[in-house]
């Protein structure tokens, strides 16, 4: 029988608000002296299989190969999965909560991850990856019951921050339970898992340090110990490597998902307080004096374009360079700002300095966009020219809902802020960046080709240009169309001609060790890295 007993975790009512205390019975989830059950087992077996699939299914895992690619499809099945196997699980043991914000967030994590199989862009992939761990985690942890604010609130998503770090290393030992066989009457032997783990280690000390006392006492030992190094030299390390990775990822996926079906274990809310003001007082001062001698000087020779002999290059350039230093700026300001409206809201001089601050910050972040507005004149549209639009984009918003913050302490902006902050993001990862960047950098050549119009060039002089279309990602398979546009036909030509070395020079390693290594990698990508933009590969549809 189950021990019952009731845990009170924080909730909120159907208004919204939070601290509403929320029953939740033990006996619908796991506990940690219990035995370990077939959820448990069923999403241990689950998370290996995803990471294996992972480290032996991916083309370029540990070796620099194919660093123009990523993961595909692959990361979009094991997440579906995976996140339904804690929802089914969830609703078998009866600790699923189904919440608005809840499975917003669920929702908006499952699109993100899809976009992983529909393209191939391999920046997006980067910088996707945390935003999609982050966002999942914070998404079950609410369906599961473990986070009781909404998890778009500054509360919310600082508890689902904290869980997420603690969920994954607390079920490590796991995996040595499941090995523990029990007694005929069901009894689970007295053995605990600390000191298996521990065993392990001491008896690995204890057999190296004998190992080198009789290696130097018999020589006979010692060459027999020679050719068994030996043999371990021929042992292929790329495979011990991903070997070892399977283990440690799928450890980490299997502990973060299995938290979730674990008790809620009550985290207590931030409560700042009565603070003293008078730091933060004279932070924010600084800062408004610093800031309001740059907003002078922007304001006076970048954006009125007033030319001064302190303008290295010219204006040009003048106008050209710092941008993301300012972006930084303007980042680091918000995470000043925004913690001493918590800390000392009631604060009145604390609260009209975050406002002044946040107004000339908004010159810093306005300084920011035009500079990059100018460089993307003159030099195009890349990925990460984009990604830092839509950040001085989010940045100025975030600066908007600092200052209504301040002055209405009592209205909440996080949840508006960040769900706008997450669907953007999203947005901007389904509109297909490489065609974006594609066709403008194509725009730009032809632009160049009718201004050239009459004249003759030979192929080597649009090089350059071409090879500079390709700059972003190097290769990726949404660049065919766009180059397709090209207008001048050897242009035209040299660019999809450039393509096709590239993509044939993904499928072929660099540096191969011997020829076995070599046949082995000449091979089309594997299922884990495929994603749907090879379909619009010339050739292969």
């Amino acid at each position: 029988m189950t021990e019952i007993n009731e845990h009170t975790v924080p909730g909120t009512d159907a208004a919204g608000k939070e601290n509403v205390p929320v029953t939740v019975k033990p006996e619908t989830a796991v506990s940690d002296p219990k035995p370990v059950t077939w959820e448990i087992f069923t999403l241990l077996t689950l998370s290996f299989i995803a990471a294996a699939w992972y480290g032996f299914g991916h083309t370029s895992i540990l070796e620099v190969v194919d660093p123009y690619h990523g993961p595909g499809i692959g990361l979009t099945v094991t997440h579906w999965t995976l996140t339904a196997a804690v929802l089914l699980f969830a609703r078998i043991r009866k600790t699923l909560k189904i919440t608005r914000d809840g499975a917003f967030l669920l929702i908006l994590s499952l699109l993100l991850s899809t976009v992983y199989g529909i393209y191939a862009n391999t920046v997006m992939k980067a910088l996707n990856l945390p935003v999609l761990l982050l966002s999942s985690g914070q998404a079950l942890f609410t369906l599961t019951g473990h986070n009781g604010f909404s998890p778009l609130s500054g509360q919310g998503l600082w508890e689902g921050f904290r869980r997420y770090f603690a969920s994954l290393a607390n079920s490590w030992d796991v995996p040595v339970r499941c090995m523990i066989r029990r007694k005929k009457n069901g009894e689970e032997r007295q053995a605990k898992t600390g000191q298996v783990i521990f065993g392990i280690f001491a008896a690995g000390i204890v057999a190296v340090l004998a190992v080198n006392m009789l290696s130097s006492a018999d020589e006979i030992f010692s060459g027999m110990l020679e050719s068994m190094a030996e043999q371990v030299q021929h042992i292929d390390g790329i495979f011990v490597a991903r070997l070892l990775l399977t283990f440690l990822l799928g450890m980490l996926i299997f502990s973060h998902r299995a938290g979730m079906l674990r008790e809620p274990v009550k985290i207590s809310p931030v409560n700042p307080g009565k603070k003293n003001p008078t730091v933060i007082r004279m932070v924010l001062a600084a800062l408004a004096v610093v800031y309001g001698l740059f907003a002078y000087v922007q304001i006076r020779y970048l954006f009125a374009g007033a030319e001064s002999v302190k303008m290295s290059g010219g204006y040009a350039a003048y106008a050209r360079s710092g941008f993301f230093q300012l972006v930084m700026v303007a980042l680091l300001t918000l995470c000043l700002i925004m913690p001493a409206l918590v800390l000392c809201k009631e604060d009145k001089p604390v609260r009209i300095l975050s406002v002044l601050v946040a107004v000339l910050t908004t010159v810093i972040d306005v300084s920011a966009f035009f500079r990059m507005h100018l460089y993307i004149d003159v030099y195009g549209l890349t990925t990460l020219r984009i990604v830092t639009l839509w950040g001085i984009g989010m940045i100025l918003l975030a600066l908007i809902a600092a200052a209504v913050k301040a002055l209405l302490p009592h209205v909440r902006v996080c949840p508006a802020l960040a769900a706008v902050i997450l669907t953007t993001w999203i947005g901007m990862n389904i509109m297909n960046i490489d065609r974006v960047v594609a066709e403008n950098q194509v725009a730009r050549l032809n632009a160049e080709i009718r201004q050239d119009a009459g004249q003759i060039r030979e192929s080597s002089g649009w090089s350059v240009q071409i090879a500079a279309l390709a700059s972003d990602q190097y290769w990726s398979p949404d660049y065919y169309a766009a180059f397709e546009k090209i207008e001048d036909g050897q242009a035209r030509s040299d660019a999809l001609g450039l393509l096709e070395k590239r993509a044939e020079e993904k499928r072929i390693p660099h540096i191969a060790r011997d020829i076995r290594y070599q046949e082995r990698k000449r091979r089309e990508i594997t299922l884990y890295d495929w994603n749907t933009g090879w379909l619009r590969i010339p050739g292969n549809k």
